[in-house]
């Protein structure tokens, strides 16, 4: 439907058509009511805060009342605005009730620059609100904020129509140039206020975008570290059963290497006990060499005894040849015995050296034997220290597996609430797009309105639409720098070919051609012509960072112009009302 605003009005609203096209064609009624319960418990203290800080600013303070009375009057009616601001239906209705409170605020002398002011303040303001009190539902968060910041601009845009359709009324009450000039120049100031806005938003738009980027890289990198923790717990979880395993095999080897501990020792009582045989045998072999000792000196005392009795019987002659025949056989059987004797004692000898042999070799492996047990009782002290730090780290092992698994979950979380804030960020981005198509709408009806009061023979007047020409120029170039607008370098005149430029030209009185301020703007007034197509020419290559950055001195040289073109403006009223 299109509805006509009230009194005063200086054209008519599509109130319906402006909401679908801010709102993006979103039915947003119900998340209207859940905006208004967000904010209405935090907002009386919003607005205490917001007529705080406006009555530290002199031009605004006295409209608050002496020591700041009409305060409490003021947040109640603004209580009251705002609840049915997000709450009512969007038709007729809402229209009225939104050009009523623009008009109260141009009854109160309230300009059209603190009054769109008021608004961004009350937008910053309520934007945390909304964000703590749905940081754990960033759907919801989306659709809030989308449909309070909807319904604020289409009460911004309502309500500030009625400052419009005042100035069109005041225009149309009063003649002549003086009124006409008043008009203009409060238009051009109205339109250098409400677009300085336009670069904020570029800037706003631009970091917004890069957030979108950058949060959609933090979400695929997150995603990408729940991968990785999760492989980690995984091969925490193996780990941690590995060196369980480990801890069964260390206790496996303790148990085998006490059977070889005691293995060895038995052996060793062995060895001891065959070195104390091999002793006495040592002992009785010495013995039997000493019996042999005796033996052998027998046989010889038997021999000596044998030859004694050869020769007595050799004496006796034939008596004696039975005793010599004796004497022969004992004294065989004597060199027998002692021969006899001698193998004994060679084998005996020989006997001993193994023997000693032996128990050398047995002594040896005693002392090995008890190096071994050093070696084994050693490894069993290292075999149950390592038991026992395997079974810590087993246990750490699993507590980091237990970490790990709540650290997935708070990974995944995290990468959610990220994908939800790259979506916001982009839904905020298209708003903004949408905010800046409303603000050239509006740029649109004030080159209208200015065309209506402009004087072509009066340079005070040009000055005015001067300033509008400039401002809607440095829009145009920020709009196409983020996208909204194309233009081509090549298509932007110098300062020499533009309104300005050529009415600065053609300026032939001495008194103005040498005013300071037309002296002064002449440079800006070039660097803004040359900074925008530097912009432009950077945006058409690609590097969008150089654009974005031309933009802060384009906006510098841009009001450093305005400035020049003010302070002209008044030495030309000046001149003329003397």
């Amino acid at each position: 439907m299109n509805s006509s605003h009230g009194a005063g009005g200086s054209g008519s609203v599509n109130i319906e058509q402006i909401y679908s096209f801010i709102s993006r064609d979103q039915n947003q009624g119900d998340f209207g009511h859940a905006s208004w319960k967000a904010i209405s418990d935090d907002l009386p203290q919003v607005m205490q805060g917001f007529y705080d800080s406006l009555s530290q600013i002199n031009a605004l303070s006295p409209k608050l009342g002496a020591q700041n009375q009409r305060v409490p009057g003021l947040i109640t009616a603004q209580m009251s605005h705002w609840e049915q601001v997000l709450t009512n239906n969007i038709n007729s209705d809402f229209q009225a009730h939104s050009h009523k409170v623009g008009e109260a605020h141009v009854r109160a002398d309230l300009t059209l620059d603190w009054y769109l002011a008021s608004y961004g303040r009350l937008i910053c303001d309520l934007i945390p609100v909304l964000v703590k009190k749905h940081r754990l539902s960033p759907g919801k968060l989306t659709n809030v904020l989308q449909t309070l910041m909807s319904r604020f601009f289409l009460d911004m845009i309502l309500s500030s129509d009625a400052y419009h359709g005042t100035l069109a009324d005041q225009a149309k009450a009063k003649d002549g140039k003086d009124a006409n000039l008043k008009n203009l120049k409060n238009l051009a100031n109205s339109v250098i206020e409400i677009n300085e806005i336009s670069m904020d938003m570029a800037l706003l738009s631009r970091n917004t975008r890069v957030a979108a980027e950058s949060g959609q890289s933090i979400s695929a990198a997150v995603t990408e570290l729940v991968s990785s923790v999760e492989q980690i717990s995984e091969t925490s979880e193996q780990t941690a059963d590995g060196a369980t395993e480990t801890h069964q095999t260390v206790n496996e080897g303790l148990s085998i290497m006490n059977s070889v501990s005691e293995a060895i020792q038995n052996i060793a009582g062995a060895s001891s006990m065959t070195e104390n045989s091999l002793t006495e045998l040592v002992s009785v072999s010495e013995q039997i060499a000493e019996f042999l000792t005796v033996i052998d000196n027998i046989s010889n005392q038997t021999n000596l005894l044998a030859l004694n009795a050869t020769i007595e019987a050799a004496r006796a002659g034939e008596s004696g040849k039975g005793f010599a025949v004796v004497a022969s056989e004992v004294k065989n059987l004597a060199t027998q015995a002692a021969k006899a004797t001698e193998d004994i004692s060679h084998q005996i000898n020989a006997l001993k050296h193994g023997m000693q042999t032996i128990q050398n070799a047995v002594s040896g492996s005693r002392d090995a034997i008890e190096t071994g047990m050093d070696a084994i009782s050693g490894a069993n002290n290292v075999m149950e220290t390592i038991g026992e730090q395997v079974a810590n780290v087993s246990t750490r092992m699993q507590d980091v597996s237990q970490i790990l698994q709540q650290q997935t979950v708070a990974s995944q979380e995290i990468a959610h609430s990220i994908t939800g804030v790259a979506d916001l960020s982009s839904q905020n981005e298209q708003t903004l797009s949408g905010m800046s198509v409303t603000m050239q709408s509006s740029n649109d009806k004030f080159s209208s309105n200015a065309t209506s009061w402009f004087n072509n023979q009066s340079a005070a007047s040009l000055c005015e639409m001067a300033k509008i020409d400039h401002v809607l120029f440095t829009k145009k170039v920020v709009d196409t720098v983020t996208g909204r607008t194309p233009w081509n370098s090549r298509e932007v005149p110098d300062h020499h070919k533009c309104r300005l430029g050529q009415w600065y030209d053609k300026i032939e009185d001495p008194q103005l051609r040498n005013h300071p301020a037309f002296l002064a703007m002449k440079e800006p007034h070039r660097r803004v012509h040359a900074v925008a197509i530097d912009i432009l020419k950077a945006k058409e290559n690609g590097d969008i960072d150089a654009a974005f950055e031309g933009l802060g001195k384009l906006e510098e040289a841009s009001r450093e112009t305005i400035e020049k073109l003010d302070a002209f403006s008044q030495a030309i009223v000046a001149r003329e009302a003397a």
